[in-house]
């Protein structure tokens, strides 16, 4: 028998001979009764440090089932830390509005723990100042008007301690959603840490950061891959989501209990690097969270170009390979659209698995976009609504632009809503000049002095033909 085999077995049979195991919620003893009734959640981290890119008005919730809103930390005397990263007032004014806001629109509310780099913090309160800590944890939950808490405890961990203190937190908050997330398992050398399994009985989620930098690495040995890559797991490419999954059901949790996850930011590729499984060198991958948001990808000035788009079947994910290399100075870039969150969605469903999580909603509002929220929007024709038809929306860059007469330039749209992203291109004015079916658009030639003249190129959506976008183009002589 296996390590891993006889670790599992451990840890289910000390979990079975604890006294109450069965009335935790969400445990052992009430899975079975429950497996048949999987409920697919989508729980999205909005955080206050990106407020931004994202104002909590324009949240589209109909995509969402849990906001986790981040974050707030430990210190070290089991007091909790509550300038959610931005400072007070304003940390704590967010926190409340988007708490209201989100059972305004039926939603559940998380409160995020933690977070990189805030391990020491935790560590230290759940050891020397544990009940306290935990009741501050459950106060300033409630303050706030949260359903939940998010335990974020990334860094050093000490797993036993977790363990001990899920369950008293669970004693101290029965009614509270809990939720976890843990990290992807690259198949070379990482297992399941068994006390996670423990850890999980007093959960309502166990989140599968699914996503770079868990997911990619570069240098010997390593091929380019994908920011949040769904399958293809191999000794090169050791990371995807249905092997993370797989892995962390056969240890022992319950698979209603696991969801994996994707970032709203694209990686890319240095050095070459054109497509996925390529051979890589040291510190070729740029971009991630933070640097390059999908809400710069997509929007008016970004790289993606339905041109350049291109499919891994292997992975169930899309790619640029760009003909020349991008502000990162990479030509190949992984990111996630329509497409890949329905490949997603469609999978949970026929595994039998809880949901997903996306790190960072914050970063997929794409506010140039004619539906800036297009990507929640898949996510809900995903995992909450699959029966549900898809809004097509058309945008065109540049929307404005400036040329002389006889000159020429390229336009291209962005097509979301449905899987068919092409569109026909046309000029609005007669004498207008010409478009062909590319995007390059050719001005007519020979205006005479002082007249110059705007004219509009049309793009319209071939899956839907009432959608469409204009740009206008002021032809000077």
């Amino acid at each position: 028998m296996s390590d891993m085999r006889v670790l599992t077995l451990i840890a289910l049979l000390a979990f079975l001979l604890t006294p109450g195991a069965a009335a935790v919620p969400g445990s052992f003893g009430t899975l079975q009764a429950e497996e048949s009734g999987v409920s697919h959640w989508v729980s999205g981290y909005y955080v206050a440090y990106q407020r931004d890119l994202l104002p909590p008005g324009k949240i589209e919730w109909s995509g969402m089932t849990h906001l986790i809103f981040g974050r707030v930390t430990a210190n070290p005397d089991g007091t909790i830390n509550q300038d959610f990263d931005i400072g007070a007032p304003d940390g704590p004014a967010l926190a409340r509005k988007v708490a209201r806001l989100a059972h305004a629109h039926n939603k559940t509310a998380v409160l995020m723990l933690g977070g990189a780099g805030s391990g020491e913090g935790i560590y230290l309160a759940v050891r020397d100042h544990r009940a306290e800590f935990i009741s501050n944890l459950v106060g300033v939950m409630e303050t706030y008007g949260y359903d939940g808490l998010d335990l974020d405890w990334e860094d050093e961990v000490d797993w036993d301690l977790f363990v001990t203190f899920a369950k008293e937190l669970r004693e101290k908050a029965p009614d509270a959603v809990l939720t976890m997330p843990v990290g992807a398992i690259n198949s070379n050398y990482q297992t399941v840490i068994p006390q996670t399994v423990l850890i999980a009985r007093y959960l309502d989620q166990v989140n599968l950061m699914t996503y770079y930098p868990g997911t990619a690495w570069a240098g010997s040995g390593w091929h380019s891959w994908f920011n949040s890559p769904l399958k293809g797991a191999k000794p090169t490419t050791p990371v995807s989501i249905a092997d993370s999954l797989a892995r962390y059901s056969a240890a022992g949790i319950p698979k209603r209990k696991l969801g994996m996850g994707i970032g709203f930011y694209a990686i890319g590729y240095s050095g070459g690097i054109t497509g996925p499984d390529q051979p890589t060198t040291e510190g070729c991958i740029r971009g991630g969270d933070n640097d390059y948001p999908l809400s710069m990808l997509y929007g008016k000035n970004g790289e993606y170009n339905e041109r350049f788009r291109r499919w891994d079947q292997a992975a169930l994910e899309p790619y640029l390979s760009l003909p020349k290399p991008d502000l990162f100075g990479c030509r190949y870039v992984s990111f996630e659209d329509e497409q890949s969150i329905l490949s997603k969605g469609a999978f949970t469903r026929a595994k039998g698995y809880g949901g997903i999580i996306i790190w960072t909603i914050n970063q997929g509002y794409v506010g140039s976009h004619s539906d800036p929220s297009f990507l929640m929007k898949a996510l809900r024709k995903g995992f909450i609504a699959p029966d549900e038809p898809g809004t097509v929306a058309v945008s065109v860059y540049p929307r404005n632009v400036s040329i002389h007469s006889g000159q020429s330039v390229r336009f291209r749209a962005l097509v979301t809503g449905a899987p068919n992203r092409n569109v026909s291109w046309t000029v609005q004015e007669t004498s207008g000049g010409s478009i062909n079916p590319q995007g390059v658009y050719s001005s007519p030639s020979g205006l005479p002095p002082g007249s110059s003249k705007v004219f509009h190129v049309i793009a319209r959506s071939r899956a839907d033909r009432t959608k469409y976008s204009r740009a206008a183009i002021n032809v000077r002589p």
